[in-house]
């Protein structure tokens, strides 16, 4: 009989096994019924079995070498925070001035659905900065400041603050169009539950399983956290709540496999980060251009 472990030692790099892992390698040669021997540290078996053996070995350690995950996303969430906090302070406070009196930016930017159905696409994205009163934009900055620190580890600053937007803008738009002409709404919880819905997605995403499976649960998910926080008041937009997570849902569940993404997908993050803020900016200079010529 042939000693096989130098030549596994070399294929596993385990220079020097210790006796766990030979008993361990004996046990697979017994469960494919290898005839072997395991003999003063050594482990034995015919010359004319040893390459099979080998690799039944190697296969095993392959099988069961530890997974590493990837390291998660350095914790950059207050960019997002940062530019977000910005836009909701700055907005409350020049409305509170007046801005020369000249223009309301609640009026201007609000999510007014018989203007936004005639052409005025700005006030869904407009209508995430402005909020009703101190207490709800605390509400609204609470939730994000939770969601934006979940996702932001996960896909990254840039990508979570243009899933805000994108979400928020496309709820804000659905709601416009099922609501009555004369409905009218501000806050970021449009864009919170769109949040709410890429971590349902994601949930969704990472469950093995067929894509019919995958998105039940996610769906399920997402409606139950819609259930719990966004229909308990009378003032709450239930409408726009629903739609933002609906539309966070696609997106949750293309990226849901993002953690700790590099590469390429680290630069469609920026970019992503980029453009929310270039959208948001374009947004609120159309908001007050037209704001100004209807004063």
């Amino acid at each position: 009989m042939i000693d096989i472990l130098p030549t596994l030692a070399l294929a596993t790099s385990k220079h020097s096994p210790d006796k766990a892992t030979i008993r361990a390698w004996a046990l697979v040669l017994s469960s494919r019924r290898f005839l072997h021997r395991f003999d003063k540290g050594t482990l034995l078996v015919a010359p004319a079995l040893a390459p099979l053996a080998v690799r039944e070995i190697i296969a095993y350690e392959e099988e069961n070498r530890p997974r590493s995950r990837p390291a998660p996303l350095p914790d950059n969430s207050w960019v997002s925070l940062l530019v977000i906090a910005i836009f909701l302070g700055l907005t409350m406070w020049f409305d509170a001035q007046g801005l020369g009196r000249r223009i309301s930016w609640h009026v201007a930017g609000r999510a007014d659905a018989g203007l936004i159905l005639e052409g005025q696409w700005w006030r869904c994205v407009t209508a995430l900065f402005l909020h009703a009163d101190a207490g709800h934009l605390l509400a609204n900055a609470g939730a994000l400041a939770v969601l934006a620190s979940l996702l932001a580890r996960r896909i990254g600053s840039g990508l979570t603050w243009g899933l805000f937007l994108l979400s928020g803008g496309l709820g804000n738009a659905l709601n416009a169009w099922a609501q009555a002409p004369d409905h009218l709404s501000v806050g970021a919880s449009t864009g919170v539950f769109g949040l709410i819905g890429v971590l349902a997605g994601g949930a969704g995403r990472a469950e093995r399983g067929s894509r019919g499976q995958v998105l039940l649960l996610a769906l399920g998910f997402g409606f139950s956290l819609l259930a719990m926080l966004g229909a308990g008041e009378e003032r709450v937009d239930l409408g726009a709540h629903f739609f933002g997570m609906c539309c966070g849902l696609p997106f949750g569940l293309l990226v849901g496999d993002w953690h700790g993404a590099t590469g390429w997908k680290a630069r469609v993050g920026a970019v992503c980060g980029a453009a929310g803020l270039a959208l948001a900016v374009w947004a609120w200079t159309l908001a007050l251009e037209n704001g100004a010529l209807a004063g």
